[in-house]
């Protein structure tokens, strides 16, 4: 078996809207919790050569699963923390909260992650996606990257080897990020740590942080906002089954309680068709959606989280 002698926590059937921050998704055919990268390689490897499906999730920040589930194994990073400070330096593994890091590298005096004190979602997932907010991003402060790669492989590439853009990294599709070095610049710890609340503040006054979302849904396009345009369209807090676009923020489809992801897909298909007719705008989105119909081993393809992570 895959997971034949591997420690850590393992379920069957377990109830994927438990791992995702919208609290939607069907059963997963078993989830594993891997204690060490080395694990999380391991089962890569293992599932290949079965020719298993395999999916990944970090935070599940940036999520929307099935409603049938997903078949094969599916892999949470959350256990992944182990970090080593150095000066204005950190290593840091894959699964670590964005969030917390922020906090501590401000606490630290460590200026550059002040943007990312909101984001709800982990540092793996946030490298793939160039995560950013407030004008910050993750591209700047990348050292170099340890990831996995389809052939089982472990590799570290240095900055210069990857291409970032906007919500995007090279990385995205062809390996999972297992751990980041990260470097930062002197600077006020009373000062950035002003700057992370006034960041929170701004983010509980503008976004439905009360009810279960996945943080943007879309991509702004350049020169423009999508939650401008979606709002334009008329589409502010209309819903398709227990899926709403948010009335405080345009760009947030919310789980009012009992959304299925056929509802959440429907909506975006709808936003975006009437967005396009409108104004000739193709919205493009950045949630991660695990289709299992894809879930083929053939290609060799890296599926998960990471491929599309954003808050």
């Amino acid at each position: 078996m895959i997971l034949d002698g591997m420690a850590g926590r393992v379920e069957k059937n377990y109830p994927l809207h438990q791992l995702t921050t919208w609290k939607i998704g069907g059963p997963a055919e078993v989830v594993y919790w891997p204690q060490t990268k080395e694990d999380l390689a391991t089962v890569w490897q293992r599932a290949q050569k079965a020719e298993v499906p395999v999916w990944l999730i970090g935070q599940g920040s940036n999520l929307l699963v099935p409603d049938s589930g997903l078949p094969g194994v599916t892999l949470v990073t959350t256990s992944l923390r182990a970090i080593e400070w150095g000066n204005y330096t950190v290593q840091v593994e894959t699964g670590y909260p964005l969030a917390r890091l922020a906090q501590e590298a401000g606490e630290r005096g460590f200026s550059g992650l002040a943007f990312a004190r909101g984001i709800p979602g982990s540092v793996g997932g946030a490298v793939m996606m160039n995560a950013g907010a407030h004008g910050g991003a993750m591209a700047p402060h990348i050292a170099a990257v340890t990831a996995l790669w389809p052939d089982g492989t472990v590799k570290k590439v240095g900055k210069a080897e990857l291409e970032f853009a906007y919500r995007s990294c090279s990385l995205r599709g062809h390996a999972w990020v297992l751990e980041v070095e990260l470097m930062f610049a002197p600077g006020d710890r009373e000062t950035i740590l002003q700057e992370m609340k006034e960041n929170l503040t701004k983010r509980a006054l503008n976004q439905p942080l009360e009810k279960p979302s996945a943080g943007s849904v879309f991509q702004n396009p350049p020169g423009d906002s999508a939650g401008r345009l979606i709002e334009a369209a008329g589409w502010k807090g209309r819903s398709v089954g227990g899926a709403q676009v948010s009335t405080k923020h345009s760009n947030f489809i919310v789980n009012t309680g009992n959304a299925k992801a056929i509802d959440v897909l429907t909506l975006i298909e709808k936003i975006q068709k009437s967005v396009e007719l409108e104004f000739g705008v193709i919205l493009q989105t950045e949630v991660a959606y695990f289709d299992d119909a894809r879930s083929t081993r053939s290609d060799a393809r890296i599926k998960g989280e990471q491929s599309l992570e954003n808050n």
